[in-house]
């Protein structure tokens, strides 16, 4: 033996010895250890010679190595699926064949190994690769959830691993991980996973937002320690006099779901009243649930007898459990000036809520919810519906309505009415008048809220339209409106795809670039409420293609011959030596932007110069900028990574459309104050939207900046105006940033 062949031996035996010690107890039998081992050198030998991308270039066998260790410790799988993550990368990546592993290691272990190489290798070159991927893995799940499991175990090592590795993967990881691979993890109940995937990925996703929090976490570390461990002193003594085991723990939410928060509610990150939550475990007595269920009361009783409640804050997940697992009581109380969420749960509560599972009952309620739902999805269906379609049934903010019988409904936050219909039965959805509540007859729109006993009010006479979609927020819902819709307007959808077609070429051949401004004047002119009824007119003929032509030579001379209002894809002399093609992206290297590139601001997020923002070609051939944080950035990232590129802002750009939500005090004058200091600062301004309401205002303004730190001064000047209390960037949506 060779020196060489004696230090691979060592490192070898030293690595299989520190793995196998990590395995649970369970695992620490002669006969196991006899299978691992087998596939240990099986894998060993295969991946030998190989190292890990990256700087610290490891041998390639410490990537399954920690895949298998946090199957069996971290998600709690069997002895079948760690011998699969021992060898989940084999069939891929060597020479070694699924037959070759079934002859040595059985079918259940090669059939499992295979699904794993199957959802990795989804090649064809007319569909997008990274949508198709996510689709088998999903429709996976119903027949062998491990691969799923698996799959997630693989994806948590990478982005622990994930600092070395270039920028332009980290993004790629990152999106992937935010859209599909956390909702995953949340429906199956592995709270912990989640949030250790969900905050590797917003570090690397939106680096600048992850610093904002991180330093938010920081400056406020030392006040928010002090009240938790005080809380925590005070609760203790009066739990001690229960005579009830107990032991109190506190959980921290993820940045980025406290980031996600913010941005939903607007609330700064000091007026995040459950960023922290202290738990209540406790080990009950019996196994009788009622004297369970009494405990999880006397302990709630005791509580908020000494520490005031916070009105309409109790959720009761012991009653209703969620559809992943989750059981306890949830509910907030007042100490040291602050609202502080406590969760009361048993031990093995306590592990379902961090994993998923616990050592007493074998089933994982998330998994059984998540096969249920995924049985229903159609496996011819577009990959990019059915995404959109598992997203909408991630939803991780629940509320629970009863039926007039009594009868507890789980609906995703801000159900209304229409879904609640639905989820009784679609006929009582395809009907729907409105409903009762109480005395009180509310609208199809209704949003319900938590506790609501809602009466289904229905007529024979009653259809679904086309606004039902704007209603619907569970995904039930929506699938039969949309099935409904498309079984009715087959020929219309045809209409507007052909009609957009023809204005794109239109465009092309005029060598016009569209944009917001020059497409919602096109829309003004013909008094059109959106581009689809442009298309659709296009597409009959009711537009003809000389009068079209005619009106956008006459709006782009105005646009063109006023500054102020020129924007992104309006054409110069410059672009007139172009030909038809708008413009080709070598995606492997940042896009510059400057005012000789065409190119469009995405309407959904209004990025601005100076944005963290991704470029992508729709199928038409025009780039489009999202601001990175944007959803449809992240859907882009995840389903089309290796089709979208980093945007660099060049010096050179047109002014760009941005909105400001500004709140305070109403009083004479103050619109005119706003628009004075806008008008010396040399902004355009597109409108000023006021409201009040018993003295306070809330208003949007629409104006034209030429990037982000021009904005910034724009918006700390506001809040010098007497009366304005708070103003902050929104997008297009009404979602703070």
């Amino acid at each position: 033996m060779t020196d060489n062949e004696l230090v691979v031996d060592e490192y070898k035996e030293e690595l299989f010895k520190n793995f196998f010690a990590q395995l649970p107890e369970n695992f620490k039998t002669a006969e196991i250890h006899s299978q691992i081992r087998a596939v240990y050198d099986f894998a060993y030998k295969a991946h030998y010679g190989v190292r890990r991308k990256g700087g610290k270039q490891e041998p390639y066998i410490t990537h399954p190595v920690s895949v298998a260790l946090i199957v069996a410790n971290e998600i709690g799988l069997g002895i079948s699926s760690v011998l699969s993550a021992l060898l989940h990368d084999v069939v891929e990546d060597t020479e070694y064949t699924r037959e070759d592993i079934a002859s040595q290691f059985g079918e259940s272990i090669a059939n499992i190994v295979e699904g794993l190489t199957k959802i990795t290798n989804v090649y064809d070159a007319k569909q997008n690769t990274q949508a198709e991927t996510f689709k088998k893995m999903l429709l996976s799940i119903p027949h062998d959830a491990r691969v799923a499991f698996i799959k997630i175990a693989d994806r948590l090592h990478n982005m622990r691993t994930m600092d070395e590795m270039p920028d332009g993967t980290r993004q790629i990881k990152a999106g992937e991980n935010l859209y599909v691979y956390v909702p995953i993890a949340y429906q199956l109940g592995l709270y912990d996973i989640k949030n250790e995937l969900e905050d590797t990925s917003f570090k690397y996703a939106h680096p600048g937002r992850y610093i904002e929090m991180a330093q938010y976490v920081e400056a406020t570390a030392t006040a928010r320690n002090e009240l938790i461990s005080n809380f925590k002193l005070s609760l203790m003594r009066v739990l001690v006099r229960t005579g009830i085991t107990c032991r109190l723990a506190v959980i921290t939410k993820s940045l980025f779901t406290t980031w996600s928060m913010m941005q939903e509610t607007g609330k700064t990150f000091q007026e995040i009243d459950n960023y922290q939550t202290v738990r209540i475990v406790f080990d009950p007595e019996t196994d009788e649930e009622d004297e369970i269920f009494n405990t999880h009361y006397r302990l709630y009783a005791s509580v908020i007898n000494n520490f005031p409640e916070k009105t309409d804050s109790k959720r009761d997940y012991v009653l209703a459990p969620k559809k992943n697992g989750f059981k306890a009581l949830v509910f907030q109380v007042m100490f040291g000036g602050n609202w502080v969420e406590v969760q009361i749960l048993t031990a093995e509560d306590d592990m379902v809520a961090r994993r998923g599972y616990s050592l007493k009952k074998a089933n994982r309620s998330g998994l059984d919810v998540l096969k249920q739902n995924l049985q229903t999805f159609d496996p011819h269906e577009d990959a990019s519906d059915l995404m959109n379609r598992f997203r909408s049934l991630s939803s991780i903010s629940t509320i629970f309505v009863f039926t007039p019988k009594g009868d507890i409904l789980e609906l995703p936050k801000g159900s209304t009415v229409l879904d609640f219909a639905f989820a009784i039965h679609d006929k009582m959805g395809q009907h729907c008048l409105g409903a009762s509540l109480g005395q009180k007859i509310v609208p199809i729109n209704y949003v319900l809220k938590t506790t609501d006993q809602a009466t289904i009010l229905t007529s024979p006479s009653t259809k679904p339209c086309p606004e039902w979609l704007e209603y619907a927020k569970s995904d039930k819902a929506r699938q039969w409106l949309e099935n409904f819709f498309k079984q009715n307007s087959e020929k219309d959808k045809s209409e507007i795809v052909r009609g957009r077609q023809e204005f794109n070429k239109l465009m092309r051949d005029n060598r016009v670039i569209p944009n917001l401004i020059l497409t919602s004047k096109i829309l003004a002119h013909y008094k059109l409420n959106n581009n689809d009824e442009l298309y659709r007119k296009i597409a009959r003929q009711e537009i003809s293609f000389e009068e079209l032509i005619d009106c956008i030579k006459r709006i782009k001379s105005i646009i063109d011959g006023t500054k102020l209002h020129r924007r992104e894809g309006n054409i110069s002399a410059q672009n007139n030596d172009r030909n038809s093609r708008f413009v080709e992206i070598d995606y492997k290297k940042p896009l510059l932007i400057d005012k000789n590139i065409p190119y469009m601001l995405s309407a959904c997020c209004y990025p601005i110069a100076g944005d963290d923002a991704l470029a992508c070609t729709d199928e038409d051939g025009v780039v489009f900028i999202h601001k990175r944080e944007c959803e449809n950035a992240r859907k882009l990232s995840a389903t089309k990574g290796k089709q979208t590129t980093k945007v660099i802002w060049g010096e050179d750009i047109e002014p760009a459309l941005a909105s400001i939500n500004v709140q305070g005090t109403d009083r004479k004058g103050i619109i005119k104050d706003i628009a004075t200091l806008l008008f010396e600062s040399n902004i355009g301004i597109k409108s000023i939207d006021m409201s009040e309401d018993d003295g306070v205002f809330v208003g949007t303004i629409l104006l034209y900046v030429t990037n982000t730190s021009q904005l910034d001064i724009i918006i700390s000047q506001l809040t010098t105006i007497q009366g304005i209390v708070k103003a902050n960037r929104i997008n297009h949506s009404g979602d703070r940033s």
